[in-house]
């Protein structure tokens, strides 16, 4: 029956090589069991092992899980925060900037522009505190991303216009699409300050909503990797089956170009 000790050490060692993991504690107390073994005779100290090994395995699975779970929400609270706030925030310093600009030779524009900025921030207030207070708590409801909002996402923007309809779209395609309609915007707002013209557009064609946002901006002030916001429209675009390109576009300006599958309702993501 000597063979069972070096039978039984190897099967309690396998599936942590297996899984390229060597849990510091786990090794010592099956080396030393299996040490026991053979100085007592008694198959207890031995038995334990293989079990302690499964425990530890799960203790650190738990653990993984616990902190990929953090990450998650972390991310999910960050971005929500900021497809809340970053828009408002955008037109905010432009609406100022006008202000500013205007107010010792068109005072009228400049309380235009402040009206826009009180209400800029009205907005902003209602539905920051609205997300967090449902973070905070799980209760409530946060500001819900739609299309049907899209004309108080773009009427304050003078120089943007919306060509084509998006339709009745599935809640997942919906939201993803409000959200990339706002960072699009937003980037354009403050990285084409030059654009004269801002284009939202809405087409339906076989792949399913295409929908783009176009500045005739200066190319050069692109937002091309910078921040989170691109890498966020993507991700939530990805998650639904469609495709995302942003770049600069010839003869100037910057286009955000998104592909959002119809059927993405199927996949859940909200």
């Amino acid at each position: 029956m000597a063979w069972l000790g070096p039978l039984w050490f190897v099967a309690t060692f396998v599936p942590l090589l297996w899984r390229k993991r060597f849990p510091v504690a786990v090794i010592a107390v099956t080396g030393g069991s299996t040490w026991l073994y053979y100085a007592t005779g008694h198959w207890g100290p031995l038995m334990a092992a293989p079990a302690l090994a499964v425990l530890s395995l799960r203790h650190q699975r738990a653990v993984e899980r616990r902190g990929q779970q953090v990450a998650q929400e972390r991310l999910r609270i960050a971005r929500e925060v900021h497809d809340v706030v970053a828009h408002s925030l955008a037109m905010i310093n432009v609406q100022a900037g006008v202000a500013a600009h205007v107010a010792d030779r068109r005072p009228e524009e400049a309380v235009k522009a402040l009206r826009a900025i009180k209400e800029a921030s009205g907005h902003a207030l209602a539905d920051l505190r609205a997300t967090l207070g449902m973070l905070r708590s799980g209760e409530g409801a946060a500001p819900v991303p739609s299309l049907r909002r899209l004309d108080d996402l773009v009427a304050p923007v003078a120089r943007a216009r919306v060509v084509g309809e998006p339709g009745e779209l599935p809640a997942p395609v919906d939201a993803a699409a409000y959200r990339v309609v706002q960072e699009a915007l937003t980037n354009a707002l403050r990285y084409a300050p030059d654009a004269t013209a801002i284009t939202i557009g809405f087409d339906r064609t076989d792949e399913g909503l295409v929908l783009s946002v176009v500045d005739n901006g200066s190319a050069a002030t692109a937002p091309v990797g910078s921040g989170s916001g691109l890498a966020g429209m993507r991700e939530r675009v990805e998650a639904l089956g469609g495709t995302l390109r942003a770049g600069p576009v010839a003869g100037g300006g910057f286009e955000v170009r998104a592909v959002l599958p119809l059927g993405a309702a199927r996949k859940g993501v909200a």
